[in-house]
């Protein structure tokens, strides 16, 4: 999980997120903190030509780099993510069925 020094390079950076191999996925949107710990842990991705789409992806073994954002997840699984508002407060319930689909999808566990 990425923590606070990422934090603002991030929100500045407005940055196109990838994913496996460079693949572009879209736009980052909203960012999430795990209240316990302070770190981030899911952010939304605009997604679609115009962005008029929004999933929130697991920022579970994600690097920032040469101020892009890449996940470890193909735009196919962020788009099948379950539907959660992404203007809304993150709470357990939604976190908790995010935390079990992206830890299906986790490309170690040959999902």
């Amino acid at each position: 999980m990425l923590g606070h020094g990422y934090l603002n390079a991030l929100k500045k950076a407005k940055s196109t997120v990838y994913g496996p191999g460079r693949e572009k996925v879209g736009t980052l949107g909203n960012i999430f903190m795990d209240v316990r710990t302070g770190d981030a842990d899911f952010v939304s991705v605009h997604l679609g030509l115009f962005g008029s789409e929004e999933a929130l992806v697991s920022l579970n073994g994600a690097v920032f780099t040469d101020g892009h954002l890449q996940v470890r997840y193909p735009k196919d699984v962020i788009k099948h993510a379950p539907n959660i508002d992404p203007a809304a407060d993150l709470g357990d319930e939604a976190k908790s069925m995010l935390d079990e689909y992206y830890a299906a999808m986790d490309p170690d566990n040959g999902s």
